[in-house]
Formats: structure tokens, C-alpha cells, sequence
């Protein structure tokens, strides 16, 4: 019963570093894309106001 436990475990910590790891690549996507299109938009939303 211990080992099912302990599989549990790793599986729960397994799955909370491959989210955090999936969060870091989604933020550093979503950084590039505003540091290349950020101006732009800034630029586009300033003209339509």
C-alpha cells in the first residue's frame, strides 16, 4: 500500500513540474510575441483613438 502511495507521489510532483514547465514556455511565448508586435499594436491602438 505504501509503494501505491509513493507512486502516487512522484506522479502528482511529475505532473506539477511538467505544468510549471509548460507555463514558463506559454510566458515566454507570449514575451517574444509582445516584444515583437507590443509597438505595433501600441502604435495601431494610438492612431485609432
Amino acid at each position: 500500500m505504501e509503494n501505491v502511495k509513493e507512486i502516487h507521489n512522484a506522479e502528482q510532483q511529475k505532473n506539477e513540474t511538467d505544468e510549471v514547465e509548460n507555463f514558463d514556455v506559454f510566458i515566454n511565448a507570449m514575451v517574444q510575441a509582445v516584444e515583437k508586435y507590443g509597438r505595433f499594436v501600441l502604435q495601431e491602438l494610438d492612431c485609432v483613438a
